[in-house]
């Protein structure tokens, strides 16, 4: 059951969607609603966060012009997709280790919601790592205080991938102490 059993609405329960949901990489050459990325948007807008600091910011890109220089500087996008939302870190400060770790897991929380909420919505999605910082941040006007982490591609998606093969729970997971069997 592909993208395609989904309508606008449509209550899809969240186990479906961390299944189901696949890495899109290729795109048909429609728009989306603003609506639909309002409501991404403010999934990832209820991210938890540490501290609940909401360190992170969100651009949104559909812009053919942008698009495309986005695109240009991002080898790992290789088809046209309707948006882009551009997941950046505010670091005003230096941070320790710590922080950055920390920083990162909640802009990484922020993408998992956007990716889930996608597919709710019927819409393909993907997380990209591979761009140019330094272009991207002079492309999109990004301030010296905040650091690009992802770039989330967005739109219909015009393919089905398979699922990928995932490693059973007994070899990844253990009980009390790590390499102890786990049972339910």
């Amino acid at each position: 059951m592909g993208l395609e059993h989904q309508t606008k609405g449509e209550s899809v329960d969240v186990f479906e969607a961390v299944r189901k949901r696949r890495s899109i990489r290729k795109f048909a050459d429609r728009p989306i609603e603003g609506e639909q990325l309002t409501k991404i948007l403010d999934a990832a807008r209820w991210a938890p966060t540490a501290g609940n600091q909401q360190r992170w910011r969100f651009i949104v890109v559909t812009s053919p012009t942008l698009k495309e220089m986005v695109r240009k500087i991002s080898p790992g996008i290789f088809s046209r997709p309707a948006a882009f939302v551009v997941i950046c870190s505010l670091r005003e400060e230096e941070l320790s280790h710590w922080d950055e770790s920390l920083l990162l897991a909640d802009c990484a929380i922020a993408a998992q919601n956007m990716l889930l909420a996608a597919y709710a919505l019927g819409l393909g999605s993907c997380i990209a790592l591979s761009f140019s910082k330094i272009a991207l941040k002079e492309i999109l006007d990004i301030p010296e205080h905040a650091e690009p982490e992802f770039i989330i591609t967005l739109g219909y998606a015009n393919e089905q991938p398979q699922p990928p093969p995932r490693l059973p729970l007994e070899e990844i997971v253990f009980a009390e102490r790590y390499g102890e069997g786990w049972e339910p």
